[in-house]
Protein backbone atom coordinates (compact mmCIF):
# COMPACT_ATOMS: atom_id res chain seq x y z
CA UNK A 1 0.00 0.00 0.00
CA UNK A 2 1.50 3.45 -0.95
CA UNK A 3 2.13 6.25 1.76
CA UNK A 4 -0.20 9.30 2.06
CA UNK A 5 2.40 10.82 -0.78
CA UNK A 6 2.05 8.02 -2.73
CA UNK A 7 -1.36 7.26 -3.10
CA UNK A 8 -1.97 11.24 -3.90
CA UNK A 9 0.25 11.22 -6.78
CA UNK A 10 -1.44 8.08 -8.21
CA UNK A 11 -4.84 9.91 -7.51
CA UNK A 12 -7.00 10.39 -10.09
CA UNK A 13 -7.57 13.91 -10.01
CA UNK A 14 -3.60 14.19 -10.74
CA UNK A 15 -3.72 11.37 -14.01
CA UNK A 16 -3.78 14.66 -16.52
CA UNK A 17 -0.54 15.68 -14.46
CA UNK A 18 1.21 12.24 -14.91
CA UNK A 19 3.73 13.94 -17.02
CA UNK A 20 3.93 17.46 -15.53
CA UNK A 21 7.13 18.00 -13.53
CA UNK A 22 4.99 20.32 -11.27
CA UNK A 23 2.80 17.47 -10.23
CA UNK A 24 4.77 16.55 -6.82
CA UNK A 25 5.07 20.31 -6.15
CA UNK A 26 1.14 20.05 -6.19
CA UNK A 27 0.60 17.17 -4.19
CA UNK A 28 2.51 18.84 -1.33
CA UNK A 29 0.83 22.19 -1.80
CA UNK A 30 -2.61 20.47 -1.11
CA UNK A 31 -1.22 18.46 1.43
CA UNK A 32 0.09 21.85 3.30
CA UNK A 33 -3.41 23.54 2.29
CA UNK A 34 -5.36 20.73 4.36
CA UNK A 35 -1.95 20.66 7.14
CA UNK A 36 -1.24 17.44 6.35
CA UNK A 37 2.25 17.70 5.71
CA UNK A 38 3.77 16.11 8.62
CA UNK A 39 1.87 12.97 7.29
CA UNK A 40 2.94 12.40 4.18
CA UNK A 41 4.80 9.47 4.71
CA UNK A 42 2.13 7.84 6.58
CA UNK A 43 0.58 5.03 5.50
CA UNK A 44 -3.76 5.06 5.30
CA UNK A 45 -4.47 3.04 8.19
CA UNK A 46 -2.05 5.35 10.26
CA UNK A 47 -4.72 8.49 9.51
CA UNK A 48 -7.70 9.26 12.32
CA UNK A 49 -10.60 9.70 10.49
CA UNK A 50 -10.57 13.23 10.36
CA UNK A 51 -7.07 13.24 8.67
CA UNK A 52 -8.65 10.58 6.25
CA UNK A 53 -11.34 13.23 5.52
CA UNK A 54 -8.94 16.03 4.96
CA UNK A 55 -6.62 14.03 2.76
CA UNK A 56 -9.93 13.24 0.41
CA UNK A 57 -10.82 16.83 0.17
CA UNK A 58 -7.29 17.15 -0.86
CA UNK A 59 -7.63 14.61 -3.49
CA UNK A 60 -10.17 16.28 -4.87
CA UNK A 61 -8.64 19.77 -4.78
CA UNK A 62 -5.64 18.53 -6.20
CA UNK A 63 -6.76 19.42 -9.76
CA UNK A 64 -7.71 22.92 -8.91
CA UNK A 65 -11.41 22.98 -9.53
CA UNK A 66 -13.44 25.54 -9.47
CA UNK A 67 -16.26 23.15 -8.10
CA UNK A 68 -16.82 20.07 -5.69
CA UNK A 69 -19.65 18.21 -4.94
CA UNK A 70 -19.31 17.12 -1.00
CA UNK A 71 -22.01 14.21 -0.80
CA UNK A 72 -22.90 13.38 2.94
CA UNK A 73 -18.88 13.41 3.49
CA UNK A 74 -18.81 13.69 7.39
CA UNK A 75 -21.79 10.30 7.93
CA UNK A 76 -18.77 7.67 8.54
CA UNK A 77 -17.37 10.62 11.58
CA UNK A 78 -18.51 10.20 15.22
CA UNK A 79 -20.08 13.03 16.57
CA UNK A 80 -17.72 14.30 18.33
CA UNK A 81 -15.29 14.62 15.38
CA UNK A 82 -17.81 15.63 12.68
CA UNK A 83 -18.32 19.43 14.17
CA UNK A 84 -14.18 20.24 14.37
CA UNK A 85 -13.75 18.42 11.08
CA UNK A 86 -16.74 20.41 9.43
CA UNK A 87 -15.18 23.72 10.12
CA UNK A 88 -11.60 22.45 9.11
CA UNK A 89 -13.41 21.74 6.06
CA UNK A 90 -15.33 24.70 5.67
CA UNK A 91 -11.78 26.94 6.16
CA UNK A 92 -9.86 24.58 3.66
CA UNK A 93 -12.41 25.42 0.55
CA UNK A 94 -12.19 28.70 0.97
CA UNK A 95 -8.63 29.27 1.05
CA UNK A 96 -8.45 26.71 -1.73
CA UNK A 97 -10.89 29.59 -3.38
CA UNK A 98 -13.08 26.78 -4.69
CA UNK A 99 -17.22 26.55 -4.82
CA UNK A 100 -18.35 23.41 -3.23
CA UNK A 101 -22.02 22.20 -3.54
CA UNK A 102 -22.70 20.10 0.02
CA UNK A 103 -25.29 17.30 -0.11
CA UNK A 104 -26.95 16.74 3.55
CA UNK A 105 -29.65 15.32 5.43
CA UNK A 106 -28.25 16.78 8.52
CA UNK A 107 -29.54 20.32 9.47
CA UNK A 108 -26.64 20.95 11.73
CA UNK A 109 -24.29 20.52 8.72
CA UNK A 110 -25.82 22.57 6.34
CA UNK A 111 -26.73 25.72 8.17
CA UNK A 112 -22.73 25.37 10.34
CA UNK A 113 -21.42 24.98 6.60
CA UNK A 114 -23.48 26.46 3.71
CA UNK A 115 -23.52 30.36 2.88
CA UNK A 116 -26.67 29.22 0.81
CA UNK A 117 -28.85 26.46 1.60
CA UNK A 118 -31.75 24.98 -0.86
CA UNK A 119 -34.02 22.87 0.92
CA UNK A 120 -35.56 20.24 -1.65
CA UNK A 121 -38.81 17.67 -1.35
CA UNK A 122 -38.95 15.49 -4.16
CA UNK A 123 -36.28 16.76 -6.19
CA UNK A 124 -37.79 19.75 -6.09
CA UNK A 125 -36.50 23.39 -4.56
CA UNK A 126 -38.67 24.48 -1.72
CA UNK A 127 -36.64 27.40 -1.04
CA UNK A 128 -33.11 28.83 -0.52
CA UNK A 129 -31.41 31.63 1.29
CA UNK A 130 -29.21 31.77 3.96
CA UNK A 131 -29.99 29.39 7.55
CA UNK A 132 -31.43 32.67 8.83
CA UNK A 133 -34.03 33.67 6.13
CA UNK A 134 -34.72 29.48 6.01
CA UNK A 135 -35.43 29.11 9.54
CA UNK A 136 -36.87 32.66 10.27
CA UNK A 137 -38.90 33.49 7.32
CA UNK A 138 -39.69 29.87 5.78
CA UNK A 139 -41.52 29.67 2.00
CA UNK A 140 -44.31 27.00 3.24
CA UNK A 141 -45.52 24.60 5.85
CA UNK A 142 -43.26 22.25 4.90
CA UNK A 143 -39.61 24.08 5.53
CA UNK A 144 -41.07 25.36 8.52
CA UNK A 145 -40.73 21.86 9.83
CA UNK A 146 -38.41 20.61 7.80
CA UNK A 147 -35.87 23.18 9.53
CA UNK A 148 -35.20 23.32 13.07
CA UNK A 149 -37.97 22.33 15.62
CA UNK A 150 -41.39 23.77 15.54
CA UNK A 151 -45.51 23.23 16.51
CA UNK A 152 -48.51 24.32 14.57
CA UNK A 153 -51.28 25.72 16.43
CA UNK A 154 -54.53 26.03 14.65
CA UNK A 155 -55.52 29.50 14.21
CA UNK A 156 -58.03 31.86 12.62
CA UNK A 157 -57.66 35.32 11.32
CA UNK A 158 -60.55 37.58 12.43
CA UNK A 159 -60.20 41.19 11.63
CA UNK A 160 -56.39 42.12 12.75
CA UNK A 161 -55.77 39.62 15.16
CA UNK A 162 -54.98 36.03 14.81
CA UNK A 163 -56.77 33.82 16.95
CA UNK A 164 -54.75 30.93 18.15
CA UNK A 165 -55.16 28.82 21.60
CA UNK A 166 -52.29 30.87 22.69
CA UNK A 167 -54.35 34.30 22.25
CA UNK A 168 -54.68 36.83 20.28
CA UNK A 169 -51.83 37.97 18.28
CA UNK A 170 -51.45 40.95 15.97
CA UNK A 171 -50.90 40.09 12.21
CA UNK A 172 -48.11 40.76 10.56
CA UNK A 173 -46.30 40.28 7.30
CA UNK A 174 -47.64 38.02 4.71
CA UNK A 175 -50.50 36.94 6.86
CA UNK A 176 -51.52 40.79 6.99
CA UNK A 177 -52.33 40.36 3.40
CA UNK A 178 -55.27 36.48 4.60
CA UNK A 179 -59.17 37.23 4.11
CA UNK A 180 -60.93 37.11 7.38
CA UNK A 181 -61.80 34.39 8.44
CA UNK A 182 -58.99 32.15 7.10
CA UNK A 183 -58.33 28.92 8.82
CA UNK A 184 -54.10 29.20 9.35
CA UNK A 185 -51.11 26.97 10.78
CA UNK A 186 -49.45 29.16 13.19
CA UNK A 187 -45.39 27.89 13.67
CA UNK A 188 -44.12 27.76 17.36
CA UNK A 189 -40.68 27.77 17.72
CA UNK A 190 -39.65 26.15 21.29
CA UNK A 191 -37.38 29.59 21.89
CA UNK A 192 -40.03 32.01 20.98
CA UNK A 193 -42.50 30.74 23.95
CA UNK A 194 -42.19 32.87 27.23
CA UNK A 195 -43.05 30.87 30.56
CA UNK A 196 -44.43 31.86 34.03
CA UNK A 197 -46.00 29.89 36.87
CA UNK A 198 -49.45 29.54 36.68
CA UNK A 199 -52.26 28.87 39.50
CA UNK A 200 -54.93 28.02 37.21
CA UNK A 201 -56.02 24.59 37.56
CA UNK A 202 -56.62 24.26 33.78
CA UNK A 203 -53.41 25.97 32.85
CA UNK A 204 -50.95 24.30 30.31
CA UNK A 205 -49.02 21.73 31.67
CA UNK A 206 -45.24 20.74 31.66
CA UNK A 207 -45.26 16.79 31.29
CA UNK A 208 -41.58 16.55 30.67
CA UNK A 209 -38.27 18.52 31.00
CA UNK A 210 -35.10 17.29 29.47
CA UNK A 211 -31.90 19.36 31.31
CA UNK A 212 -28.49 19.54 28.87
CA UNK A 213 -26.86 21.97 31.07
CA UNK A 214 -26.35 25.38 28.31
CA UNK A 215 -30.36 25.10 28.27
CA UNK A 216 -33.23 22.65 28.60
CA UNK A 217 -36.44 21.48 26.84
CA UNK A 218 -39.92 21.31 28.14
CA UNK A 219 -42.77 19.54 26.78
CA UNK A 220 -45.71 21.67 27.39
CA UNK A 221 -49.83 20.05 27.02
CA UNK A 222 -52.29 23.00 26.24
CA UNK A 223 -55.81 22.51 27.13
CA UNK A 224 -56.58 20.91 23.89
CA UNK A 225 -54.26 18.77 24.38
CA UNK A 226 -51.48 20.05 21.77
CA UNK A 227 -47.88 19.56 22.75
CA UNK A 228 -45.40 22.34 22.35
CA UNK A 229 -41.66 22.35 22.88
CA UNK A 230 -40.26 25.48 24.91
CA UNK A 231 -36.73 26.07 25.37
CA UNK A 232 -35.16 27.57 28.18
CA UNK A 233 -31.99 28.83 29.63
CA UNK A 234 -30.47 26.90 32.97
CA UNK A 235 -31.63 28.89 35.02
CA UNK A 236 -35.42 29.05 35.45
CA UNK A 237 -36.91 25.88 36.49
CA UNK A 238 -40.27 24.13 35.65
CA UNK A 239 -40.91 20.61 36.57
CA UNK A 240 -43.28 17.62 35.13
CA UNK A 241 -46.76 18.52 37.01
CA UNK A 242 -46.11 22.33 36.95
CA UNK A 243 -48.84 24.66 35.64
CA UNK A 244 -47.91 27.54 33.55
CA UNK A 245 -48.93 30.15 31.40
CA UNK A 246 -47.55 30.77 27.51
CA UNK A 247 -46.88 33.49 25.45
CA UNK A 248 -45.33 34.22 22.64
CA UNK A 249 -42.28 37.09 22.45
CA UNK A 250 -42.63 37.43 18.56
CA UNK A 251 -44.78 37.30 15.51
CA UNK A 252 -45.17 33.71 14.32
CA UNK A 253 -44.98 32.75 11.06
CA UNK A 254 -48.41 31.82 9.72
CA UNK A 255 -49.11 29.18 6.90
CA UNK A 256 -52.98 29.47 4.79
CA UNK A 257 -54.26 25.82 5.65
CA UNK A 258 -55.89 26.24 1.50
CA UNK A 259 -52.58 27.35 0.16
CA UNK A 260 -50.89 23.60 1.47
Amino acid sequence: FPTLLGSLLAGIGLRRFTNDPNRDERVREVLDLVELSHAATRYPHELSGGEAQRVALARALAPAPHLILLDEPFSNLDAALRGSVRQQVRAIIQRAGASAVFVTHDQDEAFGLADRVAVMRHGRIEQTGSAAELYQHPANRFVAGFVGDAAFLPGRVDGDELLTELGALPLSGAAAGLANGSEVDVMVRPESVDLTASDEPDGALVVSREYYGHDQMLAIELSSGSIIRVRLGPGLTYDAGDRVSLSLREAPAVFDRSAE
